[in-house]
């Protein structure tokens, strides 16, 4: 089984990736591989996640390995790893050889990895015969307070950001978030909540794993019960805006907002 892990970004999926990735049968790209893709075997060391010893947890440690949003992987393989992008015969080769050896190297029975935004299954379409699509969603105008907060895409260009009036940037962001929703229709998703797995994410992982056919065992039911998880809601944010921002949001990102049940006030 192949499951890929995605949202609109800013919507859970690091949070979802690391807690699920504690299962004993999954096999993921790391950030060691991720970081020298033509090293596979450094997938080897991914056991250490789930390792603890003498009240270590190793998962915690910064220098284990960890499950990455492995683009330097994809990269590494692929001339292109976007939505539009027809692979060649070499890469889908190359990259399937790549990620079979991943799996057989840490001895598991499935492959699962994190992306964010287009769902690329132009290219996922070419590397597997059959994979599953966990869609994890969030309040959107969290999301795109999130994307405010962050400044994405102006990280490296401050002044253009700082010359942006509010309304323009919750207008930028609204777009791209509804961009990553409406794309998110154009295959057969699962969708999950970030609210549902913070809220109470050992009946969360229970329901998930079930519908994925996997076993929900004791050792990880505990790991999950023992991460503290910041929950991060609307109220949080409201507060940095006026009524008009507010009006504005709640206008820009209705579609999700009522196709979720998300409350407006």
């Amino acid at each position: 089984m192949n499951i890929i892990l995605n949202g609109p970004g800013r919507s859970g999926t690091t949070l979802l990736s690391k807690l699920i990735c504690y299962h004993k049968d999954l096999a993921w790209i790391s950030g060691w591989v991720n970081r020298y893709p033509h090293i596979l075997k450094l997938s080897c060391f991914n056991d250490l996640y789930r390792k603890e010893l003498i009240n270590i947890d190793f998962s915690k440690t910064s220098k284990m390995p960890k499950p990455s949003e492995a683009y330097g992987f994809w990269n590494h393989y692929i001339k292109r790893f976007d939505e539009s992008y027809r692979l060649s015969e070499t890469e889908i080769i190359n990259t399937k050889n790549a990620i079979k050896k991943i799996v057989a190297l840490q001895g598991k029975q499935h492959f699962i990895t994190k992306i964010t935004g287009d769902l690329r299954t132009n290219i996922f379409n070419d590397l597997f015969d059959d994979y599953t699509i966990i869609w994890i969603e969030r309040d959107p105008r969290v999301v795109v307070s999130s994307y405010i907060k962050q400044r994405w895409f102006y990280k490296n260009d401050p002044e253009a950001y700082d010359n942006l009036t509010m309304n323009e940037k919750i207008k930028f962001y609204s777009n791209y978030y509804l961009k990553n929703y409406r794309g998110s229709k154009d295959a057969n998703v699962k969708v999950v909540f970030y609210e549902d797995m913070c809220q109470d994410p050992v009946i969360f992982f229970e329901d998930l794993l079930n519908y994925l056919g996997l076993e929900f065992t004791k050792w990880h039911k505990e790991k999950i019960s023992n991460v503290k998880i910041n929950k991060v809601n609307w109220s949080f944010y409201k507060s940095r805006y006026n009524e008009e921002e507010i009006s504005l949001l709640n206008a820009m990102l209705e579609e999700p907002l009522t196709e979720y049940n998300y409350n407006r006030d």
